[in-house]
This record gives structure tokens, sequence and C-alpha cells, in this order.
């Protein structure tokens, strides 16, 4: 419960002070912003976050049959006393299913009227509900914090992105197919939509279509090189990467400029996320000269996942993610002639919960360690022969330390696993990733891209031998931008 209260302490200081040490007031972070138009109604909102959450139990009870979903009185009495754990689910349960999760909740208040910050408190209401009433696990500290927070950044970029497709002058087969394309995007936005009767209403209304985006599908092949063995295996791989408001024009809210790059990758009989980064701006300034300079500093959320599909003990080449982590930032572009663009971004995070592999932490579902620390990541990018061939890197270093542990003396195959309640391994570790982006664009919109990966993990651990890892990841791929 003391590491409970240090994480929300800590973030309630990092809403209420540094917005406005950076000349901007909370009142004004806060204030009703352009995209919600929907009178609020916390009631309907507070329904369907039950309704939600009663609909999830009742599959998990009656049809899947998990023994996680057997409550009763005594079980909630039981969570109520034990208080706050940290679970022990796999690494894509914690850090990509919870936060979408959350995502729901966060949209049951942003789709009835209610801004960004607004709706975070009924995210955290959805999460401490099925946390502490509706498993008969202990309430996990973990969950809490990923749902409500990482949940929210998931739930204002699904609205945003459902926003930006639907149009409400639009009719026929063209409405119909924005209304279901909004739905898979932002289920929740659409039932509300449905409920007020905008999903069949026409008027001139376009809530954001006129917020450019650059979106661009690939699919090609990614060889891995495990960690024991030689060479490198083969995998499918889908991708997509998406720039909402690309060339961040006038950022005046939470969430008016975003990026998403996320990776699929199956083969060898998995499916799984591999790489998934989200950078979003909560607050920005710009600044621009006459010779084509442009810089903007800022305050960005950001959201880092590695994850690779070896399961085997020992033999899983690297696994970390940065889910929470709040800093500033700099960019800055400049495109002296039409053959020629330059951009450059660098960004220092505080990380409030992070997950790294541990060689010696194999407990139920969890091979991973939890912990908190701090991270530094820089991106450059050109371009030449008017836009046609790009070149991008990017290097993240992310440092996180777990604190948590068990005694040296404790062997984990003698525990109660269910109970043993630590972030795994006390320790430190450094992660770096540095990636290079080769590719061609047409004047059709395809493109063929080399994206090469270097991995290097170091983790030092208090009661056990240090361990340093390093691998490759390269992948060939061509896509297409609409």
């Amino acid at each position: 419960m003391e590491q409970f209260r240090r994480y929300i302490v800590v973030w309630i200081i990092v809403l209420f002070a540094v917005f406005p040490s950076l000349g901007q007031s909370f009142a004004d972070m806060v204030k009703a912003d352009t995209i919600g138009v929907r009178k609020k109604n916390p009631y309907l909102a507070l329904g369907e976050i039950l309704t939600i959450n009663m609909g999830v139990w009742a599959f998990d009870r009656f049809v899947a049959r998990s023994d996680f979903s057997y409550i009763s009185g005594e079980t909630i009495k039981r969570n109520f006393e034990t208080g706050f754990v940290w679970d022990n689910d796999h690494i894509g349960t914690n850090f990509i299913m919870h936060p979408y999760h959350g995502s729901l909740y966060f949209n049951t208040a942003r789709s009835n009227g209610f801004n960004y910050f607004e709706s975070v408190p009924f995210t955290m209401i959805g999460s401490l509900m099925w946390e502490c009433f509706l498993e008969i696990e202990p309430p996990s500290i973990n969950d809490l914090i990923t749902t409500t927070f990482v949940g929210s950044m998931f739930g204002e970029i699904t609205y945003r992105l459902s926003n930006r497709v639907l149009n409400n002058s639009a009719r026929g087969a063209n409405r119909v197919f924005r209304e279901i394309f909004a739905g898979i995007i932002s289920p929740i936005h659409e039932v509300n939509r449905i409920i007020s009767g905008e999903a069949w209403r026409r008027s001139n209304t376009t809530i954001s279509s006129r917020v450019p985006i650059d979106l661009n599908f690939s699919a090609g092949i990614n060889w891995l090189k495990p960690q024991f063995g030689k060479g490198y295996q083969p995998f499918a791989e889908i991708s997509a990467k998406l720039d909402y408001n690309p060339q961040m024009i006038e950022i005046e809210q939470p969430f008016d400029w975003f990026s998403i790059d996320i990776r699929f990758c199956t083969g060898h009989k998995s499916f799984y996320v591999s790489k998934m980064g989200v950078t979003s701006a909560l607050w920005n300034k710009s600044y621009s000269k006459k010779n084509g300079d442009e810089w903007g500093v800022g305050v960005y959320q950001h959201f880092n996942y590695w994850d690779s599909s070896v399961r085997k003990y020992q033999q899983t080449p690297y696994r970390f993610a940065q889910v929470l982590a709040l800093g500033p930032g700099v960019c800055y572009k400049n495109k002296p002639n039409k053959n020629f663009s330059f951009k450059w971004s660098c960004y220092l995070t505080g990380i409030g919960l992070g997950g790294t592999l541990s060689d010696y932490f194999w407990v139920d579902k969890r091979d991973y360690n939890f912990g908190s620390g701090f991270s530094g990541k820089s991106n450059l990018s050109l371009s030449t022969f008017d836009n046609r061939l790009r070149l991008s890197i990017t290097a993240g270093n992310y440092n996180l330390f777990t604190w948590k542990g068990y005694e040296q003396e404790r062997t984990l195959y003698n525990e109660n696993l269910k109970s043993l309640n630590v972030q795994g391994d006390t320790g430190y570790t450094n992660f770096t990733s540095i990636e290079a982006e080769l590719g061609y664009w047409s004047k059709a919109n395809w493109n063929i891209c080399l994206v090469p990966e270097f991995i290097n993990r170091h983790t030092n651990y208090k009661y056990r031998p240090s361990r340093q890892f390093s691998t490759w990841n390269l992948s060939v791929k061509a896509g297409y931008t609409l």
C-alpha cells in the first residue's frame, strides 16, 4: 500500500505542478476542449462502466468459467483486507490488454461530454471496481496504474481517431461505413452516438475531420536472433505508423499531436505485438524563424513496448516496456528546399512504471520485473529527392530500477506463488534500442523499407550474477501510405 500511495502522490504532483510551471495554468489545461461537443452525462458514463465490468465478469464466470471470476462476499472482504499487490500476469496482459480495457472506461466519460482530464477519474473508478470486487485475486497495483493512466492515453487517442473518421454530413453507404469503422476504433464512443441518435442524425458538424493524419500500412519479413542458438528466426510482420497532426500545428490541448508505431509478428505458432511506441504532446510551445527553422518544446507522454515470441526459460531474447513515462522534449525541423528536409527530436522522461525481462524470476505467467526509473530518446529524420528517399534513426536508452524484491535466502520453488507480492528481482536494468529505417516512397504512395534494430540489455542484480545480452532484428517490408 505504501508503494501505491507513492505512485499516486507523484502523479498528482506532476499534473498540478509541472503544467503550471511551463507557463500554462492548470485551469486552462482542463477547460472544455474544442473536440468535446456533447452535454456532460456522468450518470450514463458510470452506468456504462458498470455494464462493461459486469459484462466482462459474466463472460468470465459463465462462459469461460475462469477461476478468478468465482467471487463472493468473502472474496471481496479478503481483497480489502489484503490490499494492493504486484500481480504475475503475462507482460502482454498487464501492459497491452489492461490499457485497452482502461480506454473503454475512459471513453464512457469522454464521449459523454467530459474533456481529457475530467475523464481520467472515471477510468480509475472502473479499474477500482474491477480490482476490488470482481476478481478473487487481490487487487493489483500495476493494473490500477496501467488501466487508469495508460488506459486514458489509449482512450484519448482512440476517441480522436474515431472522430477523425466520422462525418455527420455524410449519408448512405458512406455514412454506414464511417460509423462502423469509428465503432471498431472506439466501441464505447459509437455506442453513445447510437444512444444520442448522432449515428444517423445529419448535420454540418464534422468534429475533427480537418485534422491531417499520415497513415502507413506495411507487411514483410522480420528476422529475429534468439538468445541461444545460431542464426535468425523468420517471422511475418504487419505494421502501421500513424502521425496525428504531423506538422504539429496549433497544439492547444493534450493529444493535439501524437505518433503511433505498432508491429505484429506471427510465425512459429505465435502471434504477438512485437513492438509498440506511442508519443503524445500534453503541452507544446512552437517557435519559428525566418530562415525556415521551426522549434517546439513541451511535455510529452510516452509508451514503449518490446516483446519477442520465444517463451523458453533463459532463451527469451528481450522483453521490455516503459508504460507510464512523462517528461520534457524538444523538436526541430527545417526544409531549406523542396529536395531536402531535416527533423530532430529529443525526449527525457521519468518512468513511473515499466517492466524488464528477468533472468531468474519465473513466477506463474511472469518472467519480468516491474520497476520505475528514467529514459532518454532521440530521433533524426532526413529526406531527399523530393521526399522520396528517407532515412530515420531512433536511439533510446531506458533505465529501470526494481525496488521491492525478495530476500536472498528465499527460494521461489517453496513459495505460494499466488501470494508472492514483489516487483521481481531487486536490481537495475539498462535497456538500449537503436533502430534505423531506410526507405523509398514512390509518387503512387507505395514504399519499401529496410529496418535493422540493435538491442542491448544489461541487468545488475542485487543477489544474483549480472547478465548482459545483445541481439539484432532485421525487417524488410513494403507498404502503402493513405
